[in-house]
């Protein structure tokens, strides 16, 4: 098969879910480098997206109210004037099944659900399984095209300028040194999954006391608005709470020792630009599990239970000043 291809990737759902679809886009950059590639994503992490040097360009999602089917027979006008020669859908939509189907892209592939029969290749989706980590499934899509083995290493690339603009967010909300600082971020999309914020509360006194190290808060703009009443904090701890852009967060990220969470997507951003973390799981469900959802790579501590309410703030302290010793991380598949 000729490189010189024009490439859809489809992803339109949240940060974790997108950042973990990049190890496959690097390894079908790798097996057909004069290929271009552009991505359809959510308007939201389509800034970040655009200092990923393996994608081409960026088609974002319109906001459209319109009945579902109307909305694919809009995008499959755009489409067919890209000239697509493949579309990979990475999260299955009948919308986008049936927009790359009307364009007559000549290979489609996907999932066999919501539509799926209109795909040239699809595969059965097992996700919700929980067998096997999501960016391993998602190297799977690339098979129909002869891209085989497994995830490549990647890392986000360095963001020079983003990481002065958090250091100097740094120094507005009080930090002066510039030495190691620790990143928290205690919220999450999912409420099993949440620690309770009096724990990240009793974290952040203790971590300050203990680690003597400066904590960062991180959030987005809606936490921001229920940060006084749901976490009151000490004067030390630095407040970044819907004060960072996407790239602004990774530039933060780049600067940090280590980033602690629940299940999220900065997460799986610290993760890519090869922060450690340390990450609080609950909810005992294969599907939104460690094994599908922990962060890719090493140097990670995963602190699972069955009720994340069972975790106590010193399991998470133990984690973060001996990660080595942790022995409840939850086993993450092997990265051969």
């Amino acid at each position: 098969m000729s490189q010189r291809m024009h490439v859809l990737f489809v992803r339109t759902d949240r940060l974790g879910d997108v950042l973990l679809n990049l190890p496959a886009i690097a390894a079908l950059h790798r097996a057909w480098p004069a290929a271009r590639l552009t991505m359809l994503v959510h308007p939201d992490v389509a800034p970040l997206l655009a200092f990923v040097p393996e994608i081409d360009a960026l088609v974002i999602e319109p906001v459209d109210a319109r009945a579902w089917w109307r909305r694919s027979l809009s995008w499959s006008r755009r489409l067919r004037m890209a000239q697509f020669d493949v579309a990979i859908i990475s999260n299955p939509k009948r919308e986008y099944h049936l927009a790359v189907w009307l364009a007559g892209i000549p290979q489609r592939i996907g999932y066999d659900r919501k539509w799926g029969g209109l795909l040239t290749a699809r595969l059965p989706d097992r996700k919700h399984l929980g067998l096997q980590h999501e960016v391993e499934a998602n190297m799977e899509l690339l098979r129909p095209l002869g891209v085989d083995g497994i995830a490549p290493s990647w890392r986000f690339p360095q963001l020079p300028r983003q990481q002065d603009e958090a250091r100097v967010l740094l120094q507005q909300a009080g930090l002066s040194a510039s030495g190691p600082f620790i990143v928290v971020h205690p919220w999450t999309s999912n409420p099993l999954k949440q620690w309770p914020l009096d724990r990240f509360r009793q974290l952040i006194d203790r971590l300050i006391e203990q680690a003597g190290k400066p904590i960062v808060l991180i959030g987005g703009k809606a936490e921001a608005a229920q940060l006084p009443r749901a976490l009151s904090l000490r004067s030390e701890v630095i407040n970044l709470v819907g004060r960072l852009t996407l790239p602004q967060l990774a530039g933060l990220l780049q600067c940090a020792e280590r980033l602690i969470s629940n299940d999220s997507g900065p997460v799986h951003l610290a993760a890519a630009v090869g922060l450690p973390t340390v990450v609080l799981f609950g909810a005992a469900v294969e599907a939104t599990g460690p094994r599908r959802w922990g962060p890719w790579g090493s140097g990670h501590v995963v602190i699972e239970r069955g009720v994340i309410t069972d975790i106590a703030v010193q399991d998470v302290l133990e984690a973060v000043a001996q990660p080595s010793r942790v022995l409840d991380a939850a086993p993450l598949p092997s990265r051969r």
